[in-house]
């Protein structure tokens, strides 16, 4: 049997409150979550980034105060897949800054890091997901002993 038929999807996720706090709670977590799985290094790195500059939006634009950001993360085989959902179908996120601006950069971050980035709106729940997909590497480069 080789090792793409052993590949093991891992799936885990996150409720937070709408709160400017969750970002660095949701950062920590997914780096525990990924750890356990027995990815670290760079490219975990990047997912943290990622998780920050997503999650971040989600609260500062897109939820009600009190509302609930959700953090998702898929793995398998190196293949990783984040997602943060929030209560705005209706608010679509920018990628594109205000020309002589200091923020609004987060989603031309997110897009270099990532191998794949979008948005899917879920109308009939009133809700969007934005994710992001990352390679974080083979398998033969996760920590030995790491839950297969």
């Amino acid at each position: 049997m080789d090792i793409i038929s052993r590949a093991v999807l891992r799936r885990w996720q996150l409720e937070l409150t709408a709160h400017p706090r969750s970002v660095g709670l949701a950062r920590r977590q997914v780096r525990a979550v990924l750890a356990e799985w027995g990815w670290n290094g760079e490219r975990v790195d990047d997912v943290l980034t990622v998780c920050s500059e997503l999650v971040a939006n989600a609260v500062e634009h897109a939820s009600q105060p009190g509302g609930v950001v959700m953090v998702r993360l898929q793995e398998i085989h190196g293949d990783c897949r984040l997602e943060v959902v929030d209560g705005r179908a209706d608010l679509w996120p920018r990628e594109h800054p205000a020309a002589l601006g200091e923020r609004g950069r987060g989603l031309l971050l997110v897009r270099l890091l990532s191998e794949d980035f979008g948005v899917v709106r879920q109308l009939r729940q009133c809700r969007k997901t934005v994710w992001s997909r990352l390679l974080l590497g083979h398998p033969t480069d996760r920590e030995p002993g790491a839950a297969a």
